[in-house]
């Protein structure tokens, strides 16, 4: 025998992983400078949360393990380390109302029973009661004067991007690209508070109205939540969609642009156009500024986008001007319906059935919980920008390292790690052999995309050791029969299914069905073209719900396996409110 064999019945610490939410923003293999890069995000994002709410110095040392490792990565893929998100969820007050919530809000469809293990003595409940009152009453501060803290957070954040000059960042040494991203460490990171305090009015105020509909007796509470949602104006995460609509109307005006549009490689159609309209050229470049780093895979740092490769721009163009019916005004008809008739069945139960003092206090949850959401989805667009200002840093970096020939090639730099490439800077790295290290980490991350593994996967002691990553409960992919998932919007398709995955895939949809594994906020150009959307993974509070109803189109999310289940073309016929998917195709040749 050369090693022990693995053991039979694990007595180790026992470790839960799910991607259930975070998947969202980091799809399939990443490379480690994201995932050093997130994993220290996270960290310094929850230490700063933490003294907000008051939290003694002593209680964040004794939790810097916690904070330090939010994250797991295994082969190449970002979990959620839902032990230790659970150990900071004890942290605040109402924990076991606060565990419903926040599985609700990531959309945990596995039961997480680690809580059992954690429960308090009426001691311990009394000696922590100090704190938890300290820890409520500044949330709720925090909660109170969001208005203003919103306000003064996106002040900051448009001063400190403007002082990167990323025009300019070639002229830039090495050293002072470094400078500039301990700067972003300094001014950014540790300054954001407010979105993660935002989260959790969102994540409070939806399990009150959700538990209020409850109450009243709805059979389908989520689905009548939604309808409430719909129709918020103002969100920022769908004004790339309506600026691109307005660059339709204007193509539709001018003939030879539109033919010069229509006929072009999207690879060479912006020096094109800047040939043949200087005007559309400018809206072009107005966009890339805008909303260049919204792209599909925005939070990874290894993603291309518009401002590297504006392919994915006139792809969505050429989406829109094929449906002539697409315009503005005709985005969202029936959204103010909707609403109206949701709010109507909302009102009129709860105070039948619960009083007019219930109904008044579940308008008030519901207005907070509108603006909370709509809060988070504007300053997501503030994340996407600040990880684009660190991309368009390391890059640079990336390409200085690759002319002085300590990289074979700039992206090279995605395979290092953040605290490595500080390391380099400051003479404490362990390996100056850049070179060999980042093509050995290539070919072990060319391996992982090979392999598939499971959203939610428990292990055992060591972690990346005598661990299989199996998905615990039995699933048998059932790939006849329809399908149920959670509705988001209401209507009823019966169309083809169109698999896309990536921005490499094939993106003309012509109100076709979109079907993918999840979304971020890059996907929302996509969405006006799609007759409905259905997505394998998220909650009705994932950014593809919350998209899909301020533009009106029909959607269901958590559907297991159905990428898996239905193929390219599939005939299908979906029910938005319902949740359910009909293989029409099936029935068809049984």
């Amino acid at each position: 025998m050369t090693h022990l064999p693995a053991p039979t019945q694990p007595t180790d610490r026992r470790v839960v992983f799910d991607n259930s939410n975070i998947q969202e923003s980091y799809c399939g293999v990443t490379t480690p400078l994201t995932f050093s890069f997130a994993n220290n995000a996270y960290r310094t994002v929850y230490e700063q949360t933490m003294r907000v709410m008051g939290a003694p110095e002593k209680q964040i040392q004794d939790h810097r393990d916690m904070l330090a490792n939010l994250l797991g990565l295994v082969h190449g893929r970002i979990y959620y380390n839902i032990n230790n998100w659970y150990r900071g969820l004890l942290l605040l007050p109402a924990f076991k109302t606060n565990k419903a919530d926040m599985e609700r809000m990531m959309g945990l469809t596995d039961p997480v029973d680690l809580v059992q293990d954690t429960q308090l003595t009426t001691g311990q409940k009394l000696r922590k009661l100090p704190q938890v009152l300290v820890a409520l009453w500044r949330l709720l501060r925090g909660f109170k004067k969001m208005p203003v803290l919103v306000q003064q957070f996106r002040q900051m954040f448009d001063t400190v991007y403007h002082n990167i000059p990323r025009k300019e960042l070639h002229t830039f040494t090495t050293g002072e690209l470094v400078e500039k991203a301990h700067y972003l460490d300094r001014e950014l990171l540790q300054k954001w508070t407010t979105p993660i305090i935002n989260d959790f009015y969102v994540m409070m105020m939806n399990g009150n109205v959700h538990r209020t509909l409850v109450a009243a007796g709805f059979e389908q509470p989520a689905v009548l939540q939604n309808n409430l949602l719909s129709g918020e104006e103002g969100i920022e995460s769908t004004e790339p969609t309506k600026m691109l609509l307005r660059m339709c109307s204007y193509i539709r005006q001018q003939a030879h642009l539109r033919q010069v549009i229509e006929t072009g490689d999207n690879k060479n159609l912006l020096e094109r156009v800047q040939v043949h309209d200087a005007n559309f050229y400018q809206q072009c470049q107005e966009y890339i500024e805008k909303y260049g780093d919204r792209t599909i895979g925005e939070l990874k740092l290894e993603s291309i986008t518009l401002r590297q490769d504006a392919s994915f721009l006139f792809a969505i163009l050429k989406n829109y001007l094929s449906r002539d019916d697409l315009t503005l005004e005709t985005l969202s008809a029936n959204e103010a319906r909707f609403r109206q008739e949701a709010e109507q069945q909302a009102f009129t139960a709860i105070g039948q059935k619960l009083g007019q003092r219930r109904l008044r206090q579940f308008k008030t949850h519901l207005a907070k919980l509108r603006d909370a959401i709509r809060n988070r989805e504007n300053m997501r667009l503030a994340r996407t920008r600040m990880f684009a200002l660190y991309r368009d840093v390391f890059l640079q970096i990336g390409e200085q390292f690759a002319s002085d020939g300590l990289l074979e090639n700039g992206r090279d730099i995605f395979y290092l790690s953040l605290e490595e490439i500080y390391a380099w800077y400051d003479g404490r790295a362990v390996q100056t052999n850049i070179k060999g290290l980042t093509q050995l980490r290539k070919a072990e991350y060319q391996s992982y995309e090979q392999q598939d593994l499971p959203h939610h996967f428990w292990t055992y002691g060591v972690v990346y050791h005598h661990n299989s990553y199996q998905y615990p409960y039995q699933e048998n992919i059932q790939l006849d029969g329809d399908l149920q998932g959670t509705g988001c919007y209401p209507g009823v398709v019966e169309n083809k299914i169109r698999l896309i995955f990536s921005p490499d895939d094939e993106l003309s949809l012509n109100g076709q069905i979109l079907c993918t594994v999840r979304t971020d906020p890059g996907w929302a150009p996509l969405f006006p073209t799609a007759g409905g959307i259905l997505v394998e993974r998220g909650s009705t509070l994932s950014h593809s719900a919350v998209v899909a109803r301020e533009l009106g189109i029909p959607a269901i999310v958590g559907i297991p396996n159905i990428t898996k289940i239905l193929h390219d073309g599939e005939l299908v016929k979906m029910d938005g409110a319902l949740g359910t998917i009909i293989r029409l195709e099936e029935q068809n040749h049984g």
